[in-house]
């Protein structure tokens, strides 16, 4: 593969998102909402009103099951001395309920931008001389691949950061513990997401390649969301929790479904396919 024909299509599909509106500013929105100000929210009223540790019933249940399920003592000891239900769903709902909302956020962005690339080709009539360009369907496809992972893991990463260090500022006086920075959070953004967000994105690719519009890519890349939504649900309820080894084994996992679906889609969408995909 030419290196230097990827990095120009990566370069103008980077371009390219971040000039249309409807695509960068939900990009960003998602994770300022999900990953920022609820958190900041949660933490604040939790910790200084106890509003949440009042109504918290329906937190009590998946709290007493992570103290008698959860391997790691340090940590089931550390919620366990927490001196008031509030104190304790802030730690909780932190620590572990918080996981879903950066996966749904990196996922719903990675998705944005991926369903722009084919799909964006076509409503803006471009794709046909794209086509025509001396390249191979390999470097198109890693190239906008590529173009739709930076974008996503840049916003997801300044999200977490903020995230960090605003929530941290907030609890750290009652807490005395930094959060975010274990080793379950780690693996999480380092090693999880980013092959979680490699894999959404050869999908979504596939899928904004045979489709004519950018809002009909979406909604076939919307199902993403749905895995995330029952993993809410089971940490909510306590039927598992995601630990350093499990995340270790999905993130492999994702790692090996991603370099044979890539070796798949580069094979199994040719030239003339996408020109059919443009014309019909």
């Amino acid at each position: 593969m030419n290196k230097r024909i990827i990095y120009a299509i990566v370069q103008k599909d980077i371009k390219t998102t971040f000039s249309s509106k409807k695509v960068w500013i939900p990009m960003i929105i998602l994770p300022v909402i999900l990953c920022i100000v609820l958190p900041t929210l949660f933490a604040y009223f939790g910790i200084h009103t106890g509003l949440i540790g009042e109504n918290a019933n329906d937190l009590e249940k998946p709290i007493n099951d992570f103290l008698r399920s959860f391997p790691n003592d340090d940590m089931r000891n550390t919620l366990a001395a927490l001196p008031t239900l509030g104190y304790k769903s802030v730690y909780f709902f932190l620590n572990f309920m918080m996981i879903p909302f950066f996966l749904m956020a990196a996922i719903i962005n990675s998705m944005v931008t991926a369903s722009n690339s084919f799909a964006g080709e076509k409503e803006r009539n471009t794709l046909e001389t794209l086509l025509f360009a001396p390249i191979i369907v390999k470097e198109l496809f890693v190239g906008k691949v590529i173009a739709a992972f930076i974008p996503a893991m840049l916003i997801t990463f300044a999200a977490f950061l903020i995230n960090a260090i605003v929530v941290n500022v907030i609890t750290y006086p009652y807490f005395k513990e930094i959060l975010f920075f274990n080793s379950i959070w780690l693996l999480l953004m380092l090693w999880v997401i980013p092959a979680l967000v490699i894999f959404n994105i050869i999908l979504n690719v596939l899928v904004s390649a045979r489709v004519k519009s950018f809002q009909e890519a979406q909604q076939f890349g919307g199902m993403m969301v749905l895995p995330v939504v029952g993993l809410i649900i089971s940490q909510a309820s306590g039927l598992f929790f995601l630990s350093p080894l499990l995340l270790l084994f999905i993130g492999a996992g994702l790692i090996i479904a991603n370099v044979f679906l890539l070796k798949f889609i580069t094979k199994y969408n040719q030239r003339n396919a996408l020109f059919q995909s443009q014309i019909h």
